[in-house]
């Protein structure tokens, strides 16, 4: 459900009859009319009698699209203001079949993406954040897809990890002339190899399993918080992009957002403490919970996705641009270990 809400339309706008049947079909459904439109890979800017919408166009399944909206509708009625609900159509539903994909329609809401070097921002989000988990613990999740629930999967989601790690080191070993990407991912197999498997003991040995069981912490998690996810609106925080989301602990996104700011910020203590407290100002975390968290930073996510970006996804990027990526990720990894163990001394 990606959408670019800081596209500048200025001298894109064309005329309704250069995609006459899909807008047409808009119009029809629901009962608005559109002037002009603007298109932006995947998404259209539609000027209309009813104000500027969004109308996106998705890949996903019909049972995805149903758990998608219903979640963030009922977010919504939980006076949750940090997600923009899909539209609904004149016959009730928030999204529609045309040709060969599904389309929703959304009301289009201008700002700016936030921007994780700034801690103001961060801590908006932190809080934010937390407010969408708080809401989402009163809805009932239903129907949730089998590929979208993700309590209780940790260690078997690590361990498959683990596993394509693997596949990726004896893939570069068994290259006749393996290549500087090669080498720098061999290098550094066995260190973090052994991260992966001591976080499925730090695991066994926590209250995860205990905490998945309650069902006051299930919670909609993102899973994808990256800057351009994130529209700061002015009158607070819109997360967007929920192709990826799952029924999970509420700890999920907030890893995800704490190790966003640390690689970003080379594993800086403070920033980490403060997201932690604007959290917790709004959902107080268990003191059941910090050993879990801890084991998640400590999986080489890092590591893991750009292995599977080179070896898997084989991703058009040159050579250069690989290595330059897997130096801003995985730089500092002293000042990554001190900083887990840091948080463990203090937390878990």
């Amino acid at each position: 459900m990606t959408m670019q809400l800081s596209l500048d339309t200025e001298d894109k706008w064309q005329d309704v009859d250069a995609a006459k049947e899909l807008l047409r079909e808009v119009e029809s459904r629901y009962d608005l009319e559109v002037e002009l439109f603007a298109r932006e890979g995947p998404i259209y800017v539609l000027q209309t009698s009813a104000g500027l919408k969004a109308l996106k166009k998705s890949d996903l399944s019909q049972l995805e699209l149903d758990y998608i909206t219903h979640s963030l509708a009922d977010i919504d009625k939980q006076g949750c203001t940090a997600v923009v609900v899909p539209l609904a159509a004149a016959d009730g539903s928030r999204y529609f079949r045309f040709a060969d994909a599904h389309y929703f329609l959304m009301d289009w809401v201008k700002g700016r993406h936030c921007d994780y070097l700034y801690e103001k921002d961060a801590l908006a989000v932190a809080k934010a954040l937390g407010r969408l988990h708080a809401a989402s613990r009163g809805i009932k999740f239903d129907p949730v897809p089998d590929t979208r629930w993700l309590l209780g999967f940790w260690p078997l989601h690590f361990s498959r990890k683990l596993d394509q790690m693997k596949a990726f080191a004896r893939e570069a070993r068994e290259k006749t002339v393996p290549s500087s990407f090669d080498q720098l991912y061999l290098r550094d197999f066995r260190r973090y190899y052994r991260q992966g498997v001591e976080v499925l003991e730090k695991l066994a040995d926590s209250s995860y399993s205990e905490l998945c069981q309650d069902l006051s912490l299930r919670a909609f998690c993102h899973r994808d918080l990256a800057y351009h996810n994130v529209l700061m609106d002015g009158k607070g925080i819109k997360f967007l992009d929920f192709d990826y989301s799952m029924v999970d602990l509420g700890l999920h996104d907030l890893a995800d957002l704490l190790l966003r700011n640390l690689v970003l910020l080379n594993w800086n203590w403070e920033r980490a403490r403060r997201i932690l407290a604007a959290y917790n100002s709004v959902v107080p975390l268990d003191h059941r919970a910090y050993p879990v968290l801890a084991a998640f930073l400590q999986f080489p996510h890092e590591y893991w996705q750009i292995g599977l970006q080179y070896y898997y996804e084989k991703q058009p990027w040159s050579e250069e641009h690989f290595l330059a990526r897997y130096e801003r990720k995985l730089r500092s990894p002293e000042l990554r270990q001190r900083f887990l163990n840091t948080f463990t001394k203090a937390f878990a």
